[in-house]
């Protein structure tokens, strides 16, 4: 992949909240890394980041900029949804591997189009952000499932609660932001392909626009005769709280309670809840940069890749379907290229 094989230079497009974390991770805690360069329109809290991360590397002006220099080995993405897929195929048409925070476009017919252009280049360069896949408690119950433990997994029952929408959220945006997590963790989990689903919303009065419907029940058929029931609520009010149980035809797995000791105390059981994901997945943020560097040392990506964003979004798009027309919609995978046939993480 063109990468020094012994520190990787990451050029970081966007400092918030997702790409600070990216970016410490890579300057403070794993080998064979560095920040190389960091890029934000808000040049000062680029700067910022920079200087936490080094005292030589490059601010950017311009994304394109910042992908072409010789000195940037890999690329991160952490920018607003909608410029995903244009910075994606930048770094394809670069040759620069890439890791892109999900969803890896907005629509499913560009995931395509990047699918596509990887394919022609014959070689995994994407890596996509659904970072459940390295959290230490999905893991668990991953394992138990490949193992055995629990017999034939029939039932995902997964839960993903935000303490409150963002500004601009609409219901679509919900599926296509938040539910895509869910969507793939049910594929992955499972290791299954979906078949159909039926997705059913309703406005619970916190939403700021009272058609946006806040609270979201997906249901999906699976291969294998294997069911998903996800609740997606945005506007949930007391915290950010992602909860997961699969049922077996020989026993059930749920993952461990909340990252907080719970306490007991004067007829009073509970524990803390975290405020969102970056409190919730910490562990996993590391996890899937070090596997993702790692990767890149071994010049073969393992982690969740283009072909699972484009999926994902395709799933997502007949998610919309049915929120829209009230009814079932049938889901047909197309067929898997070759280049995605081997899957990893």
């Amino acid at each position: 992949m063109n990468v020094d094989s012994e520190v990787i230079s990451v050029g970081v497009i966007g400092s918030g909240g997702m790409g600070a974390r990216h970016a410490e991770t890579l300057s403070g805690t794993i080998s064979g890394a560095r920040v190389g360069g960091v890029m934000d329109l808000d040049r000062p809290r680029a700067e910022e980041l920079a200087a936490n991360c080094g005292s030589d590397v490059m601010v950017f002006e311009d994304e394109q900029e910042l992908i072409r220099h010789g000195d940037i080995d890999a690329v991160v993405i952490t920018t607003p949804d909608e410029t995903h897929a244009g910075l994606v195929m930048e770094c394809l048409q670069n040759e620069k591997p890439v890791f892109c925070e999900k969803p890896l476009a907005t629509t499913a017919e560009d995931a395509r189009k990047i699918v596509d252009a990887e394919v022609e280049l014959d070689r995994k360069m994407i890596q996509v952000g659904f970072m459940r896949r390295y959290d230490p408690q999905h893991l668990s119950v991953k394992n138990a499932i490949d193992s055995g433990e629990i017999g034939r997994p029939v039932l995902f029952k997964g839960t993903h609660r935000n303490i409150g929408a963002l500004e601009g959220t609409s219901s679509e945006s919900i599926l296509v932001n938040s539910a895509i997590h869910d969507l793939d963790s049910a594929r992955w989990m499972l290791g299954r392909e979906i078949e159909e689903v039926y997705v059913q919303g309703t406005n619970t009065g916190a939403a700021a626009d009272d058609e946006v419907l806040d609270l979201q029940i997906i249901h999906l058929n699976l291969g294998g005769g294997s069911l998903a029931n996800i609740e997606v609520y945005v506007n949930a009010g007391y915290g950010y709280e992602v909860d997961l149980e699969v049922v077996g035809d020989e026993g059930t797995i749920h993952i461990a309670p909340a990252n907080a000791p719970e306490l007991r105390k004067e007829r009073y059981a509970g524990h803390p809840v975290e405020e969102d994901w970056l409190e919730r997945f910490p562990d996993a943020y590391v996890l899937e940069m070090r596997r993702w560097i790692e990767d890149l040392h071994g010049e073969k990506l393992t982690g969740p890749d283009a072909w699972d964003g484009y999926i994902s979004l395709l799933a997502v798009e007949t998610c919309i379907a049915s929120l829209q027309s009230g009814s079932k919609e049938p889901f047909e995978a197309p067929q898997c290229p070759q280049l995605y046939k081997t899957r990893g993480a």
